[in-house]
C-alpha cells in the first residue's frame, strides 16, 4: 500500500548518501514524490550531481513524480527555500528529507498521522523526526511539544505554516518580543549574534525557520524516540563537518497507534536550547 502524504527529497552531489535515504523511501512507495536538486559548481561536481539524480531511474512503483532540478549551483539556502516554495504550490502538506537524513521506516507513518491530526491547528507548525534528547517527559505519549525545533533532520509541515517563512531572515528584528520569550538570558548573545550573522550573510535556513515559528507563536512536535540518523557529518557537508555526539544518534522505531499528549505544554526547552547552542559552536557557518 502506498504512503499517502507527499514526500520530498532534497539532493545535491552525494550519490551514496542519497541512495541510502532513497532506499528507505522506496519501501513506503509514496504516491507523490518531489525531488529537489541543486546544480553543480564545476565539471567534477556535475558528475556527482548526475549520479545522485540517477535514483529517479530506480523508481519501480506507480508514483506522481515531480522534479525541480537546477542546472547551476544555487547554494543550500536558496535551493531549499525555492524548492519548498515550489512543493507547496502543488500540495498542502509534505514530509521532507535531505540526502543525509536516513529515516526509520516508522518515521513516515508518524508524520502522516500527525499531518492529518493537526491539519487545521495553526499553532502546530512543525513535526520533527529528530529527538536530540532521546527521551520524553511522559512515557505514555508518542511525542511532546517544544519551542525548539532547530535540527530539521527529517521533518514535516503544512503549506499554511511554510507560508510564514520569511526569506529575508529578519523576523528576529521585527518580532523581538516573541523571539526573546523563547531564548534564555544565558545564551542570549550567542542567539542574537547568530540571527544577525544569518540575516546578513543569508546562510542557514533552519534557524530562521524556527525564528519564524516563534514570531508566529507556533510550536513544534518531537517524537518520543529519535527517528532519523544523520549520516552527513563529514567534510562533504555544508555545515556539519565535524563528528560529535549528535552524529552518533541512530534511528529507532516508534510504536503505533500514536498516543497524543493531553495538552500542548512544551517540554525540555532549556535542555534542547543548550544542546542546540553546543551544536552551533561545532558547525561551520
Amino acid at each position: 500500500m502506498n504512503f499517502d502524504s507527499p514526500v520530498v527529497l532534497i539532493i545535491y552531489n552525494r550519490p551514496e548518501k542519497t541512495e541510502k535515504v532513497f532506499s528507505v523511501i522506496k519501501k513506503i512507495k509514496p504516491s507523490q514524490l518531489f525531488i529537489i536538486a541543486d546544480g553543480p559548481k564545476d565539471s567534477a561536481d556535475k558528475r556527482l550531481c548526475d549520479q545522485a539524480r540517477t535514483i529517479i531511474n530506480s523508481i519501480d512503483w506507480n508514483v506522481d513524480l515531480k522534479t525541480n532540478l537546477s542546472d547551476y549551483n544555487m547554494g543550500n539556502v536558496p535551493r531549499t527555500i525555492s524548492g519548498l516554495n515550489w512543493v507547496f504550490e502543488h500540495v498542502d502538506r509534505a514530509v521532507i528529507l535531505e540526502d543525509d537524513c536516513v529515516p526509520h521506516l516508522s518515521f513516515f507513518q508518524f508524520c502522516g498521522t500527525l499531518l492529518d491530526h493537526y491539519s487545521d491547528d495553526i499553532e502546530v507548525m512543525h513535526i520533527s523526526g529528530y529527538n536530540i534528547m532521546q527521551q520524553i517527559p511522559d512515557k505514555n505519549t508518542s511525542y511532546f511539544f517544544s519551542n525548539h525545533i532547530l535540527l530539521p533532520w527529517g521533518w514535516a509541515t503544512w503549506r499554511r505554516a511554510w507560508e510564514k517563512y520569511n526569506p529575508n531572515m529578519d523576523s528576529w528584528q521585527k518580532h523581538k518580543k516573541e523571539i526573546f520569550h523563547n531564548i534564555s538570558q544565558e545564551h542570549f548573545k550567542t542567539w542574537t549574534d547568530t540571527f544577525e550573522y544569518l540575516r546578513i550573510h543569508k546562510i542557514g535556513w533552519d534557524i530562521p525557520w524556527n525564528v519564524d515559528i516563534w514570531a508566529n507563536r507556533g510550536i513544534g512536535i518531537i517524537p518520543s524516540v529519535n527517528l532519523i540518523e544523520n549520516i552527513g557529518f563529514d567534510e562533504q557537508a555544508t555545515y556539519t563537518k565535524k563528528r560529535n555526539k549528535f552524529s552518533d544518534l541512530t534511528a529507532m522505531e516508534i510504536k503505533f497507534p500514536i498516543t497524543h499528549p493531553s495538552s500542548k505544554e512544551t517540554a525540555f526547552d532549556k535542555d534542547i536550547e543548550a544542546m542546540c547552542i553546543a551544536l552551533l559552536k561545532d558547525i561551520s557557518i
